[in-house]
């Protein structure tokens, strides 16, 4: 049985280094220059081509480096909300543990799509997203109804707020998957994240709240191309002709 904590300390932490990271990054670029600064995102930054270099370090050192005030506000508000929920619920060893390994797999997940032609090798994805959809995905499990204040201003589900996340990022890759439009935003790394944290979170919880939560999540995968093509946000979707067109 996991040690509960009545303050979600880590988290806090986790929070403040991001912060203070990001702080380095504006001194950087203030004294030396956007040129520094874009060196810096492209040794520190993860991408294929420095896995290729042999610089290991930017497993970690990518979570904690983000692209703009934006970028660092969204992902320490989730990190809060989300972090907090699996620190105090699951313990701190789990939450480090979920933090960590779902960010690694966002990696992975980004390493698959480069060799499959979907991703850049040179530019590099930084940032805490992929941990965190992680930790959302483990927190829907174990604590679907918990009320979060984020992102609205009245309390909803964290369930609720887990399935726009999931829903939107899943119909922001499909877009861009087929071609339609571009983002610097590595929305597979969001998946792979999210997929690691409901495997963790049906752990917790057992085979069935976890077999019925993975059976929606793939069918949301499933459906939502073809939701999209309804609506008129994609054209006639064909994963035929997407994987078609990834091994041409």
């Amino acid at each position: 049985m996991a040690k509960k904590y009545n303050k979600p300390s880590l988290t806090h932490f986790l929070i403040l280094i991001c912060i203070a990271v990001f702080l380095v990054e504006y001194y950087l670029g203030a004294i030396y220059g956007e040129d520094f600064l874009n060196n810096f995102f492209n040794d520190y930054g993860f991408s294929l081509e420095n896995i290729l270099l042999q610089r290991v370090w930017v497993f970690i050192t990518s979570i904690f480096i983000h692209g703009g005030v934006e970028h660092l506000v969204l992902n320490v508000i989730a990190l809060y909300f989300f972090g907090r929920v699996v620190e105090l619920e699951l313990g701190r060893k789990k939450f480090l543990f979920a933090f960590f390994i779902s960010s690694f797999v966002g990696d992975l997940f980004i390493l698959i799509s480069t060799y499959l032609g979907l991703s850049s090798a040179i530019v590099p994805t930084v940032g805490a997203s992929a941990a965190i959809f992680g930790l959302m995905g483990v927190a829907m499990l174990v604590k679907p109804f918990e009320f979060m204040f984020y992102p609205y201003l009245i309390p909803v589900p964290l369930i609720l707020v887990a399935l726009v996340y999931t829903l939107y990022n899943i119909g922001t890759f499909l877009v861009v998957l087929t071609g339609d439009t571009t983002s610097n935003i590595s929305y597979v790394s969001h998946i792979g994240g999210l997929i690691t944290g409901m495997l963790l979170g049906f752990t917790e919880e057992g085979s069935g709240k976890g077999f019925i939560a993975l059976l929606f999540l793939l069918a949301l995968l499933w459906l939502t191309p073809f939701v999209m093509t309804i609506l008129g946000y994609l054209e006639i979707f064909n994963y035929i002709n997407i994987i078609s067109r990834i091994f041409k």
